[in-house]
Protein backbone atom coordinates (compact mmCIF):
# COMPACT_ATOMS: atom_id res chain seq x y z
CA UNK A 1 0.00 0.00 0.00
CA UNK A 2 2.91 2.30 0.79
CA UNK A 3 4.40 1.58 -2.66
CA UNK A 4 1.08 2.47 -4.27
CA UNK A 5 0.90 5.81 -2.42
CA UNK A 6 4.48 6.67 -3.36
CA UNK A 7 3.81 5.73 -6.99
CA UNK A 8 0.72 7.97 -7.10
CA UNK A 9 2.73 10.78 -5.51
CA UNK A 10 5.46 10.37 -8.14
CA UNK A 11 2.84 10.44 -10.91
CA UNK A 12 1.37 13.66 -9.51
CA UNK A 13 4.85 15.23 -9.39
CA UNK A 14 5.47 14.25 -13.03
CA UNK A 15 2.04 15.67 -13.95
CA UNK A 16 2.83 18.98 -12.24
CA UNK A 17 6.11 19.20 -14.16
CA UNK A 18 4.36 18.55 -17.47
CA UNK A 19 6.04 15.15 -18.01
CA UNK A 20 2.85 13.41 -19.08
CA UNK A 21 4.50 10.35 -20.66
CA UNK A 22 6.37 9.58 -17.43
CA UNK A 23 3.12 10.00 -15.50
CA UNK A 24 1.42 7.41 -17.77
CA UNK A 25 4.33 4.98 -17.41
CA UNK A 26 4.10 5.16 -13.60
CA UNK A 27 0.32 4.67 -13.56
CA UNK A 28 0.02 1.81 -16.09
CA UNK A 29 1.25 -0.95 -13.71
CA UNK A 30 -1.18 0.18 -11.04
CA UNK A 31 -4.23 -0.26 -13.28
CA UNK A 32 -3.94 -4.04 -13.03
CA UNK A 33 -4.03 -3.98 -9.24
CA UNK A 34 -6.95 -1.56 -8.74
CA UNK A 35 -10.32 -1.71 -10.49
CA UNK A 36 -12.06 1.44 -11.70
CA UNK A 37 -14.78 0.78 -9.12
CA UNK A 38 -12.40 1.34 -6.19
CA UNK A 39 -11.51 4.76 -4.81
CA UNK A 40 -7.77 4.39 -5.54
CA UNK A 41 -8.49 2.98 -9.00
CA UNK A 42 -10.71 5.97 -9.82
CA UNK A 43 -8.01 8.36 -8.61
CA UNK A 44 -5.37 6.66 -10.78
CA UNK A 45 -7.59 6.81 -13.86
CA UNK A 46 -8.45 10.47 -13.36
CA UNK A 47 -4.74 11.27 -13.20
CA UNK A 48 -4.23 9.29 -16.39
CA UNK A 49 -7.08 11.18 -18.11
CA UNK A 50 -5.31 14.44 -17.26
CA UNK A 51 -2.05 13.10 -18.69
CA UNK A 52 -3.75 11.98 -21.92
CA UNK A 53 -5.31 15.44 -22.29
CA UNK A 54 -1.84 16.92 -21.81
CA UNK A 55 -0.36 14.92 -24.70
CA UNK A 56 -3.44 15.52 -26.87
CA UNK A 57 -4.73 11.91 -26.89
CA UNK A 58 -8.36 12.78 -26.27
CA UNK A 59 -9.74 9.43 -27.50
CA UNK A 60 -8.04 7.44 -24.72
CA UNK A 61 -9.11 10.08 -22.18
CA UNK A 62 -12.73 9.71 -23.31
CA UNK A 63 -12.58 5.90 -23.05
CA UNK A 64 -11.37 6.11 -19.44
CA UNK A 65 -14.08 8.66 -18.55
CA UNK A 66 -16.75 6.28 -19.86
CA UNK A 67 -15.53 3.63 -17.41
CA UNK A 68 -15.84 6.07 -14.49
CA UNK A 69 -19.35 7.47 -15.03
CA UNK A 70 -20.82 4.44 -13.21
CA UNK A 71 -18.50 4.66 -10.20
CA UNK A 72 -20.10 4.26 -6.79
CA UNK A 73 -18.71 7.61 -5.59
CA UNK A 74 -20.75 10.62 -6.64
CA UNK A 75 -17.72 12.92 -6.81
CA UNK A 76 -15.95 10.58 -9.26
CA UNK A 77 -19.06 10.28 -11.45
CA UNK A 78 -19.44 14.05 -11.52
CA UNK A 79 -15.79 14.66 -12.45
CA UNK A 80 -16.02 12.05 -15.20
CA UNK A 81 -19.18 13.65 -16.64
CA UNK A 82 -17.62 17.12 -16.52
CA UNK A 83 -14.53 15.88 -18.35
CA UNK A 84 -16.68 14.12 -20.95
CA UNK A 85 -18.71 17.27 -21.56
CA UNK A 86 -15.46 19.11 -22.27
CA UNK A 87 -13.85 16.38 -24.38
CA UNK A 88 -17.00 15.65 -26.41
CA UNK A 89 -17.62 19.31 -27.20
CA UNK A 90 -17.37 19.95 -30.95
CA UNK A 91 -14.53 22.15 -32.10
CA UNK A 92 -15.75 25.44 -33.49
CA UNK A 93 -14.44 26.66 -36.85
CA UNK A 94 -11.99 29.53 -36.53
CA UNK A 95 -13.02 32.60 -38.55
CA UNK A 96 -10.49 33.68 -41.13
CA UNK A 97 -10.39 37.23 -39.82
CA UNK A 98 -9.11 35.99 -36.43
CA UNK A 99 -5.63 35.29 -37.81
CA UNK A 100 -3.10 37.04 -39.99
CA UNK A 101 -1.63 35.15 -42.95
CA UNK A 102 2.08 35.81 -43.33
CA UNK A 103 3.19 35.79 -46.97
CA UNK A 104 5.90 33.34 -48.04
CA UNK A 105 9.29 35.00 -48.44
CA UNK A 106 11.74 33.59 -50.97
CA UNK A 107 15.32 33.47 -49.66
CA UNK A 108 18.61 33.50 -51.46
CA UNK A 109 20.34 30.08 -51.80
CA UNK A 110 23.30 31.38 -49.79
CA UNK A 111 21.00 32.14 -46.86
CA UNK A 112 19.08 28.85 -46.96
CA UNK A 113 22.10 26.92 -45.74
CA UNK A 114 22.24 28.92 -42.52
CA UNK A 115 18.59 28.05 -41.83
CA UNK A 116 18.83 24.38 -42.75
CA UNK A 117 16.98 21.90 -40.51
CA UNK A 118 20.31 20.47 -39.36
CA UNK A 119 21.19 23.77 -37.69
CA UNK A 120 17.89 23.98 -35.90
CA UNK A 121 17.82 22.76 -32.34
CA UNK A 122 14.70 20.96 -31.41
CA UNK A 123 13.16 22.65 -28.42
CA UNK A 124 11.10 20.49 -26.14
CA UNK A 125 7.62 21.84 -25.69
CA UNK A 126 6.49 21.76 -22.10
CA UNK A 127 2.76 21.96 -21.70
CA UNK A 128 1.33 23.60 -18.61
CA UNK A 129 0.29 21.10 -15.95
CA UNK A 130 -3.40 20.39 -15.67
CA UNK A 131 -5.14 18.58 -12.88
CA UNK A 132 -8.49 16.87 -12.69
CA UNK A 133 -11.52 19.11 -12.92
CA UNK A 134 -12.85 19.86 -9.44
CA UNK A 135 -16.14 21.24 -8.19
CA UNK A 136 -16.27 24.78 -6.84
CA UNK A 137 -15.42 24.93 -3.17
CA UNK A 138 -18.49 25.65 -1.03
CA UNK A 139 -16.62 28.49 0.69
CA UNK A 140 -16.02 30.14 -2.69
CA UNK A 141 -19.73 29.78 -3.52
CA UNK A 142 -20.78 31.37 -0.22
CA UNK A 143 -18.38 34.30 -0.65
CA UNK A 144 -19.61 34.85 -4.23
CA UNK A 145 -23.22 34.84 -3.03
CA UNK A 146 -22.44 37.35 -0.25
CA UNK A 147 -20.66 39.69 -2.68
CA UNK A 148 -23.57 39.58 -5.16
CA UNK A 149 -26.04 40.19 -2.32
CA UNK A 150 -24.05 43.19 -1.07
CA UNK A 151 -23.91 44.67 -4.57
CA UNK A 152 -27.67 44.19 -4.91
CA UNK A 153 -28.27 45.89 -1.57
CA UNK A 154 -26.00 48.78 -2.49
CA UNK A 155 -27.79 49.29 -5.79
CA UNK A 156 -31.15 48.99 -4.05
CA UNK A 157 -30.11 51.77 -1.65
CA UNK A 158 -28.51 55.07 -2.61
CA UNK A 159 -31.91 56.81 -2.52
CA UNK A 160 -33.67 59.34 -0.30
CA UNK A 161 -37.35 58.51 0.20
CA UNK A 162 -39.60 61.15 1.77
CA UNK A 163 -43.30 60.64 2.53
CA UNK A 164 -45.21 63.93 2.81
CA UNK A 165 -48.50 64.24 4.75
CA UNK A 166 -50.54 67.42 4.58
CA UNK A 167 -53.64 67.69 6.81
CA UNK A 168 -56.34 69.58 4.89
CA UNK A 169 -59.27 69.21 7.30
CA UNK A 170 -60.79 67.19 10.09
CA UNK A 171 -60.90 64.05 7.93
CA UNK A 172 -58.90 65.12 4.91
CA UNK A 173 -55.26 64.70 4.01
CA UNK A 174 -52.94 64.75 1.02
CA UNK A 175 -50.13 62.23 0.51
CA UNK A 176 -47.08 62.69 -1.69
CA UNK A 177 -43.93 60.64 -2.15
CA UNK A 178 -40.52 61.90 -3.30
CA UNK A 179 -37.73 59.49 -4.30
CA UNK A 180 -34.32 60.97 -5.12
CA UNK A 181 -31.54 58.78 -6.53
CA UNK A 182 -28.03 59.59 -5.27
CA UNK A 183 -26.37 57.47 -7.97
CA UNK A 184 -27.12 60.05 -10.68
CA UNK A 185 -29.80 58.04 -12.51
CA UNK A 186 -32.67 55.65 -12.05
CA UNK A 187 -31.83 52.30 -10.46
CA UNK A 188 -33.84 49.14 -11.32
CA UNK A 189 -35.67 49.35 -7.98
CA UNK A 190 -37.15 52.75 -8.86
CA UNK A 191 -38.41 51.63 -12.27
CA UNK A 192 -40.05 48.50 -10.88
CA UNK A 193 -41.60 50.50 -8.03
CA UNK A 194 -43.17 52.97 -10.47
CA UNK A 195 -44.48 50.10 -12.63
CA UNK A 196 -46.01 48.38 -9.60
CA UNK A 197 -47.82 51.56 -8.55
CA UNK A 198 -49.16 52.03 -12.08
CA UNK A 199 -50.43 48.44 -12.20
CA UNK A 200 -52.25 48.94 -8.89
CA UNK A 201 -54.44 51.66 -10.49
CA UNK A 202 -53.40 54.04 -7.73
CA UNK A 203 -54.83 57.55 -7.40
CA UNK A 204 -51.26 58.85 -7.25
CA UNK A 205 -50.18 61.11 -10.07
CA UNK A 206 -46.55 60.62 -11.05
CA UNK A 207 -43.98 63.16 -12.21
CA UNK A 208 -40.72 61.57 -13.31
CA UNK A 209 -37.51 63.55 -13.66
CA UNK A 210 -33.98 62.52 -14.55
CA UNK A 211 -33.08 61.36 -11.03
CA UNK A 212 -36.26 62.20 -9.06
CA UNK A 213 -39.68 60.60 -8.83
CA UNK A 214 -42.66 62.49 -7.41
CA UNK A 215 -46.01 60.84 -6.67
CA UNK A 216 -48.92 62.92 -5.38
CA UNK A 217 -52.49 62.11 -4.39
CA UNK A 218 -55.53 64.41 -4.40
CA UNK A 219 -57.15 65.37 -1.09
CA UNK A 220 -58.62 62.15 0.32
CA UNK A 221 -60.12 60.84 3.57
CA UNK A 222 -57.99 59.18 6.22
CA UNK A 223 -59.54 55.78 5.46
CA UNK A 224 -58.58 56.14 1.80
CA UNK A 225 -55.13 57.35 2.89
CA UNK A 226 -54.54 54.11 4.81
CA UNK A 227 -55.47 52.06 1.72
CA UNK A 228 -53.16 54.18 -0.43
CA UNK A 229 -50.26 53.69 2.01
CA UNK A 230 -50.91 49.94 1.89
CA UNK A 231 -50.64 50.01 -1.92
CA UNK A 232 -47.38 51.95 -1.71
CA UNK A 233 -46.00 49.45 0.83
CA UNK A 234 -46.91 46.44 -1.34
CA UNK A 235 -45.30 48.04 -4.38
CA UNK A 236 -42.11 48.80 -2.41
CA UNK A 237 -42.00 45.23 -1.02
CA UNK A 238 -42.37 43.68 -4.48
CA UNK A 239 -39.71 45.96 -5.98
CA UNK A 240 -37.11 45.56 -3.20
CA UNK A 241 -37.77 41.96 -2.15
CA UNK A 242 -38.03 42.94 1.53
CA UNK A 243 -40.98 42.33 3.84
CA UNK A 244 -42.25 45.83 4.66
CA UNK A 245 -45.28 46.07 6.93
CA UNK A 246 -47.95 48.58 6.02
CA UNK A 247 -48.05 51.84 8.05
CA UNK A 248 -51.11 52.78 10.07
CA UNK A 249 -52.67 56.23 10.54
CA UNK A 250 -55.33 56.67 13.24
CA UNK A 251 -57.15 59.86 14.20
CA UNK A 252 -59.39 60.99 17.07
CA UNK A 253 -61.48 64.10 16.37
CA UNK A 254 -63.54 66.26 18.74
CA UNK A 255 -65.72 68.97 17.18
CA UNK A 256 -66.04 72.16 19.24
CA UNK A 257 -68.08 74.11 16.63
CA UNK A 258 -65.38 76.74 16.17
CA UNK A 259 -62.86 74.03 15.32
CA UNK A 260 -61.85 70.43 15.64
CA UNK A 261 -59.34 69.07 18.12
CA UNK A 262 -57.44 66.33 16.32
CA UNK A 263 -55.11 63.67 17.66
CA UNK A 264 -53.05 61.95 14.97
CA UNK A 265 -51.05 58.75 15.48
CA UNK A 266 -48.72 57.26 12.83
CA UNK A 267 -47.23 53.78 13.30
CA UNK A 268 -44.41 52.55 11.00
CA UNK A 269 -42.94 49.09 11.63
CA UNK A 270 -39.54 48.88 9.89
CA UNK A 271 -38.15 46.18 12.19
CA UNK A 272 -37.82 43.63 9.35
CA UNK A 273 -36.14 46.04 6.92
CA UNK A 274 -32.33 45.58 6.92
CA UNK A 275 -30.05 48.59 7.13
CA UNK A 276 -28.90 49.42 3.61
CA UNK A 277 -26.03 51.87 3.00
CA UNK A 278 -27.26 55.01 1.26
CA UNK A 279 -30.97 54.46 2.03
CA UNK A 280 -32.66 57.31 3.92
CA UNK A 281 -36.35 57.41 4.91
CA UNK A 282 -38.12 60.56 6.12
CA UNK A 283 -41.64 61.51 7.15
CA UNK A 284 -42.57 65.15 6.47
CA UNK A 285 -45.74 66.79 7.79
CA UNK A 286 -46.99 70.17 6.62
CA UNK A 287 -48.74 73.03 8.45
CA UNK A 288 -48.65 71.56 11.95
CA UNK A 289 -46.14 74.00 13.44
CA UNK A 290 -43.70 73.70 16.28
CA UNK A 291 -46.06 74.47 19.15
CA UNK A 292 -48.10 71.32 18.82
CA UNK A 293 -47.77 68.46 21.22
CA UNK A 294 -45.40 66.08 19.42
CA UNK A 295 -44.31 62.67 20.72
CA UNK A 296 -41.94 60.66 18.50
CA UNK A 297 -39.99 57.41 18.83
CA UNK A 298 -37.17 56.47 18.48
CA UNK A 299 -35.82 59.73 16.95
CA UNK A 300 -36.76 63.36 17.57
CA UNK A 301 -38.56 65.47 15.01
CA UNK A 302 -37.16 68.76 13.71
CA UNK A 303 -39.16 71.85 12.74
CA UNK A 304 -38.42 74.35 9.98
CA UNK A 305 -40.59 76.80 8.01
CA UNK A 306 -43.90 75.13 8.77
CA UNK A 307 -42.51 71.64 8.11
CA UNK A 308 -42.10 68.84 10.62
CA UNK A 309 -39.34 66.40 9.62
CA UNK A 310 -39.07 62.99 11.29
CA UNK A 311 -36.09 60.84 10.17
CA UNK A 312 -37.19 57.18 10.26
CA UNK A 313 -34.98 54.59 11.93
CA UNK A 314 -34.53 51.47 9.80
CA UNK A 315 -34.78 48.19 11.72
CA UNK A 316 -37.05 49.66 14.44
CA UNK A 317 -40.66 50.64 15.10
CA UNK A 318 -41.24 54.36 14.43
CA UNK A 319 -44.13 56.21 16.10
CA UNK A 320 -45.47 59.73 15.97
CA UNK A 321 -48.30 61.24 18.02
CA UNK A 322 -49.45 64.84 17.63
CA UNK A 323 -52.48 66.88 18.71
CA UNK A 324 -53.57 70.09 16.98
CA UNK A 325 -56.53 72.32 16.17
CA UNK A 326 -58.18 72.77 12.82
CA UNK A 327 -60.29 75.92 12.99
CA UNK A 328 -63.66 76.29 11.23
CA UNK A 329 -63.46 79.67 9.51
CA UNK A 330 -67.20 79.82 8.74
CA UNK A 331 -68.17 79.13 12.34
CA UNK A 332 -65.69 81.70 13.62
CA UNK A 333 -67.08 84.29 11.17
CA UNK A 334 -70.68 83.66 12.25
CA UNK A 335 -69.72 83.92 15.93
CA UNK A 336 -67.94 87.22 15.29
CA UNK A 337 -70.97 88.67 13.45
CA UNK A 338 -73.31 87.61 16.26
CA UNK A 339 -70.92 89.02 18.85
CA UNK A 340 -70.69 92.39 17.08
CA UNK A 341 -74.50 92.54 16.73
CA UNK A 342 -75.05 91.82 20.42
CA UNK A 343 -72.42 94.35 21.41
CA UNK A 344 -74.10 97.01 19.25
CA UNK A 345 -77.52 96.30 20.82
CA UNK A 346 -76.05 96.46 24.31
CA UNK A 347 -74.39 99.83 23.65
CA UNK A 348 -77.64 101.27 22.21
CA UNK A 349 -79.65 100.17 25.24
CA UNK A 350 -77.06 101.58 27.61
CA UNK A 351 -77.10 104.91 25.76
CA UNK A 352 -80.87 105.22 26.15
CA UNK A 353 -80.59 104.52 29.86
CA UNK A 354 -78.04 107.29 30.20
CA UNK A 355 -80.57 109.82 28.79
CA UNK A 356 -79.23 109.96 25.38
CA UNK A 357 -82.27 109.13 23.30
CA UNK A 358 -82.78 109.13 19.61
CA UNK A 359 -82.12 112.49 17.95
CA UNK A 360 -85.31 114.76 17.71
CA UNK A 361 -86.22 117.61 15.34
CA UNK A 362 -86.61 121.12 16.94
CA UNK A 363 -90.24 122.34 17.54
Amino acid sequence: MANTASAIKAAEVALDKGDYNLCIQILDPLLLSFSERTSIGAQIRLLKVTAYIGIGDEKKAIDICHTLINNKEASVRQQAKQLLSILDAPSLPRPSNWSVEIPKIEMEPSLKSSFSPANKKKKKVIYPPTGPTKNLNIGFSIITFIIISLITFLLSGCVNISTNLSIKGSDRLKISLDIESISGGYIPWQKEFADNLTNKNSVLKSQLGEINQHFESPTIRFEEGNKLLEQITIAASNASGFNIKKPEITTNNKNWIIGTRQKLRIYLDLSELPKIPGLKLNLIMHDLGKKNNFKTKPREATFEKGLTLLPLEIGQINQLEVSFWKWNKISIGIIMIISITLLSMFLQTYRLKMGFGFPELPP
